[in-house]
């Protein structure tokens, strides 16, 4: 391999090609059916989307009942992983979710903290989850979908995806560090997702993460009967 030097005029050329290549290239689109309307929308990870035309056309969604891993950041990283490797789990589950045909439906358009619209799309959720590029998850302390912990107790059975080499007790899903515009004394949290049975929990905390910290989770046990 050559490993000759660039120069910054170069770097800069390159660059520009490349970002106009990129603008002319069409959005990969994907066929989604939005309270029954066949609508294109654009998967920017594996569990949410923009959509391009049509009614809800600008808004983004976020998909209910389940969440796939994230791509920033040594965030993830359990048993045998590196958080590289399951970078690339991440990124295997935002390709699924582009090239399938998903049936998704809001009844009251409930949106998320981010402003983003709550989906249903109870198709999608079941393939990522039991392909083992996402995991079954509610936002409270209430169990996931019955059939989405089925799907993830069979993709943990026969290590697919991000189970291949190991399970957690909980999978961090989020960081929040205490410096965030948004942080409260008492409030700031980390957010942690039973892998038993997917509901949250909130990890409070005060900690300030310098950019590409590894964070730990503390320990949370939950009493059998809790789960039950």
């Amino acid at each position: 391999m050559n490993k000759g030097k660039i120069s910054a005029a170069g770097l800069i050329i390159g660059i520009t090609a490349f970002m106009s290549s990129s603008e002319s290239a069409a959005v990969p689109a994907t066929k989604v059916f939005l309270n029954g309307v066949p609508t294109p929308v654009f998967f920017n990870d594996g569990d949410s989307f923009r959509v391009l035309a049509g009614k809800h056309k600008g808004t983004r969604a976020r998909l209910k009942g389940f969440n796939t891993l994230e791509t920033y950041g040594p965030v993830h990283g359990w048993g045998k992983w590196h958080y590289k490797e399951l970078y690339i789990n991440s990124k295997m589950g935002t390709l699924n979710a582009r090239n399938g045909v998903w049936h998704c439906s809001s009844k009251d358009f409930k949106k998320d903290g981010y402003g983003r619209i709550l989906w249903h799309c109870p198709g999608l959720a079941h393939d990522q989850v039991w392909r083992g590029y996402a995991h079954a998850m509610t936002v409270t302390d209430e169990a996931a979908d019955a059939r989405l912990i089925a799907a993830q107790a069979d993709a943990i059975k026969n290590r697919r995806g991000m189970w291949a080499r190991g399970v957690p007790d909980y999978i961090l899903t989020s960081l929040h560090s205490f410096d965030e515009a948004y942080a409260k004394p008492g409030k700031n949290y980390n957010r942690v997702v039973s892998t038993r049975d997917g509901h949250s929990a909130k990890w409070l905390h005060s900690d300030v993460y310098p950019e590409c910290s590894e964070v730990c989770r503390t320990a949370r046990k939950v009493p059998d009967e809790a789960i039950a």
